[in-house]
């Protein structure tokens, strides 16, 4: 998967896996329809090649349809996917996060590792502990270990379910949880129909303006994605592998 990004989880990964392993007290499921983002999910940016990579994530989200305190959703869930340039892909032996093993599936020829797959509960924390991966290699992927200091958990306080935003001014992000001297970087994702914005900053100050310039084309239901993260990189035999540890907070709202 020689390529400059992370493309990690897909739409199909979200609709899959959205609802399973979520921490709440209820015994019914809301349904996934007004959750399903019509996009990707956040990809971070990393300059140069990347050959690898395993991801350790905790997704936040409230279901506005839902009554509270059934609305919160909250998981944990480590992906990891190895291949070549053509996305496919490949087996890299035995992957563990902290201990656990994260289940390997293989579908149209394609290998992927994923902790639902098994339901796999992973205790992972968020405050600025590491997560340390272990992967025993196989075929073109050599073995090796890499571990990733996690981002500590942070609360997004703006836009909220209920906001309805002005497309002809700045729609002002805000989160708490911003520490000055933390090494996190924060992603913006911001999904109407079929435009996205996207921005990275280093801000650590727990907000981000998104101009009106880029809402003007906006109208509709909209989703944010707020994604805290940290990375490290490790070279093992001329391959790049980068590990990621992100906290995905996302809202539903709307721009009018």
């Amino acid at each position: 998967m020689k390529k400059s990004f992370l493309s990690f989880l897909t739409t199909f990964l979200v609709v899959t896996f959205f609802f399973v392993g979520c921490k709440k007290p209820n015994t019914t499921e809301p349904p996934p329809t007004t959750t399903t983002p019509k996009t990707t999910q956040p990809i971070p940016t990393f300059s140069g090649t990347v050959d690898r990579v395993v991801v350790a994530i905790h997704f936040t989200y409230t279901e506005p349809s839902v009554p509270e305190p059934y609305n919160k959703v909250e998981m944990n869930m480590g992906y990891a996917k190895f291949g070549d340039i053509s996305g496919t892909g490949t087996d890299a032996g035995t992957v563990t996060l902290n201990g656990k093993t994260i289940a390997k599936t293989t579908a149209n020829s394609s290998v992927d590792y994923n902790s639902f797959t098994s339901f796999t509960t992973l205790d992972l924390n968020w405050d600025g502990n590491p997560h340390s991966w272990s992967v025993t290699g196989a075929g073109n992927t050599p073995a090796f270990t890499i571990g990733v200091t996690s981002p500590t958990a942070f609360t997004l306080s703006n836009p909220t379910a209920t906001t309805v935003a002005p497309k002809t001014s700045a729609l002002n992000v805000t989160w708490s949880g911003a520490y000055s001297t933390a090494p996190d970087s924060v992603m913006i994702v911001l999904v109407v129909g079929s435009t996205t914005f996207t921005a990275t900053t280093t801000n650590k100050t727990g907000s981000y303006s998104i101009p009106a310039s880029q809402l003007s084309a906006m109208a509709g239901d909209a989703i944010l994605q707020v994604v805290k993260y940290r990375y490290a990189t490790k070279t093992v035999s001329s391959k790049n592998f980068v590990g990621v540890a992100e906290i995905v907070a996302m809202v539903n709202f709307k721009i009018q």
